[in-house]
């Protein structure tokens, strides 16, 4: 398949990961469809749209299945967690995030990120990700309802020398914008072209220093 967007060593694929994968590479940063059946609730452009291919964990798991390197895997409680995982890290999204039911004393203010696979290295941390926050609305930036902040994906791909990550449910190129800024190589497919769009002007600018 011919990429996309192809420079300064990042290749965005525009199309279903299950026809572009396998590829190349030394770690694998995404935030697949959760299994849940999502759908926006969010103020914005994108309110009442759903994810493709939500509907159950089968995708999620075959992308797993088909890697056999590092992994850092975005996730939730309400689904079973991939049988490979090694350890649950859980970001905690800070007190403006957080819906679920409004009549529940507790909001759902964190997601999960699974560990699997070996090749990790740094300093022993904590497992609760605090401080790494995105932008809430659109109007002041936000590029993608699910959209992930860069210190968060930089701070993971931190965690080992992979010199090549991987995100086969790229959205707005996130993980893709952190790699670059940390001097990696990277390589994104999304099956939505709006956002591969986004992700390429975000990949053009210059790279800043976290």
């Amino acid at each position: 398949m011919k990429p996309y967007y192809s420079e300064d060593g990042c290749t965005i694929y525009h199309g279903d990961c299950r026809e572009v994968l396998p590829l190349e590479a030394d770690l694998m940063l995404t935030d697949p469809p959760y299994g849940i059946e999502h759908s926006s609730n969010h103020g914005a452009s994108w309110s009442g749209t759903t994810i493709r291919n939500d509907n159950s964990t089968e995708l999620r798991d075959w992308v797993i299945a088909t890697w056999e390197g590092p992994a850092f895997i975005f996730g939730t409680w309400k689904v079973m967690r991939p049988l490979t995982t090694r350890q649950v890290l859980i970001w905690d999204k800070g007190p403006a995030f957080g819906m679920g039911d409004l009549s529940f004393p507790w909001k759902n203010s964190f997601e999960e990120i699974y560990i699997i696979g070996n090749g990790f290295s740094g300093t022993r941390d904590e497992a609760v990700l605090k401080g790494h926050l995105v932008v809430s609305w659109e109007s002041k930036g936000r590029c993608h309802p699910n959209e992930k902040p860069e210190s968060l994906c930089a701070y993971l791909i931190s965690k080992t020398s992979a010199p090549v990550i991987l995100d086969p449910f790229m959205g707005s190129g996130t993980t893709l914008r952190a790699a670059k800024d940390l001097g990696r190589k990277a390589i994104g497919i999304e099956i939505e072209e709006k956002y591969c769009e986004i992700a390429a002007k975000r990949l053009a600018q210059k790279v800043f220093s976290f």
